[in-house]
């Protein structure tokens, strides 16, 4: 599914809507192509295949999240998003749920081509 992102806010949803459904396409066709990613362990990717591989290792772990936007500040064509995000593995027997915090970065290059996510940063702050 690779649908135009119309408002910032609609991210949110989107994102964890594709990562539900298993939809690594979808999700891609959510990034900027100079996409920055950081994972909940820590690691920060810039190479778009190691960001790719992140994505279809969430879903074969049976990733469900659950995004619930906090604050959406918006300025022109770039948003700062944060959203508090609950996550289960469902395919990782014992994998307790997580939660946290993230502020993810969107930025809108034209209309046809709507919001995308530049940078996503799922530890928030820390």
């Amino acid at each position: 599914m690779s649908t135009v992102i119309d408002t910032a806010i609609d991210m949110s949803s989107a994102f964890d809507r594709r990562l539900n459904d298993g939809d690594l396409e979808g999700l891609l066709s959510l990034l900027a192509t100079d996409a920055v990613s950081r994972t909940p362990q820590g690691e920060v990717l810039t190479d778009p295949q190691a960001i790719r591989d992140n994505l279809a290792g969430m879903i074969n772990a049976g990733a469900r999240l659950h995004n619930t936007p906090r604050l959406v500040l918006t300025s022109d064509d770039v948003a700062l998003l944060l959203i508090d995000w609950t996550l289960e593995l469902t395919n990782v027997p014992g994998a307790p749920a997580m939660t946290g915090t993230t502020t993810n970065v969107v930025t809108r290059a034209d209309a046809a081509e709507g919001w995308k996510l530049a940078i996503l940063n799922p530890l928030g702050t820390a």
